[in-house]
């Protein structure tokens, strides 16, 4: 791994952790909880790519889960938020190039997967009530999540072009 790569992990990982923790909202029925993190995850992913979007977006997650006493979350959150970001810089570097409106949709895309993800997880550990309650927490979390990060790399991209090349 390079070591510009290193050095937006060692940014970017805390970044997520911090947007996860900041917002904390419980969810009792599957003993999870709402957050901005995906925000993060997600402007990652775009900026970053799918490696760096996977390292951190899984990572960060992880560790909020753990500093927040989610500990029971953290492999499946490593898991759904790293897919996240691993799929948004996939399909926002193929696509961003050729047309905004087709790149900016990875977010939903990251966040599809994600949401599958939790939803398979908790239907399993919870039953089937309990992953319906959550799963419109979650579609939220991704619509949320997609706007911040559209509007933060609407901005940043001008300055992002010079300091990426």
């Amino acid at each position: 791994m390079k070591a510009k790569s290193v050095a937006f992990l060692s940014v970017m990982i805390p970044l997520v952790s911090v947007m996860t923790v900041v917002v904390r909202i419980p969810i009792p029925a599957t003993q999870g909880y709402f957050n901005f993190g995906d925000a993060m995850v997600i402007l990652t992913g775009m900026i970053f790519g799918p490696y760096l979007g996977f390292l951190a977006g899984g990572t960060g997650s992880a560790l909020a889960d753990i500093i927040s006493g989610y500990p029971h979350y953290m492999l499946i959150t490593f898991l759904a938020k790293g897919g996240e970001g691993f799929i948004v810089g996939i399909l926002f570097r193929k696509f961003y190039r050729h047309s905004r409106t087709l790149g900016y949709l990875s977010a939903p895309v990251g966040g599809t997967f994600m949401i599958i993800s939790y939803f398979l997880f908790e239907l399993y550990f919870f039953g089937i009530t309990a992953a319906l309650i959550e799963l419109p927490w979650n579609i939220l979390q991704c619509v949320l999540g997609s706007i911040v990060a559209y509007t933060v790399h609407l901005i940043l991209q001008p300055t992002l072009s010079k300091i990426l090349q």
